[in-house]
């Protein structure tokens, strides 16, 4: 079971994992982080977490049928073209990540 705690631990685990995987995401401005609206997500416990990481948080909207993130075009696109595919290291999921955004019409 997911609680605060848990979760606080598992922000910690990602902010180590970026700062030696991917230090510029860090070194920028912070890291944007999105996440629902879950007890776990918004207690007193993680928000102070998300502050001592010094992490900018976007806010959710509650769940409506009409409005639900991982529903957008993008998100359903993406999972189509990474189906059935596995990578080997970094670079390689960035290459796919790359050649999945420059096939996308700048507009969308």
């Amino acid at each position: 079971m997911i609680n605060s705690e848990v979760y606080c631990h598992q922000l910690d685990k990602l902010n180590d994992a970026l700062q030696q995987k991917r230090s510029e995401l860090i070194n920028r401005k912070g890291v944007v982080f999105h996440q629902d609206n879950t007890r776990p997500h918004t207690s007193l416990v993680t928000r102070q977490k998300l502050l001592q990481l010094e992490y900018d948080t976007m806010p959710h909207p509650p769940y409506s049928l009409d409005l639900a993130p991982s529903d957008y075009y993008l998100f359903r696109s993406l999972q189509n073209f990474l189906d059935g595919k596995t990578f080997t290291s970094n670079e390689e999921v960035k290459n796919h990540f790359d050649q999945f955004f420059a096939s996308k019409d700048q507009k969308l």
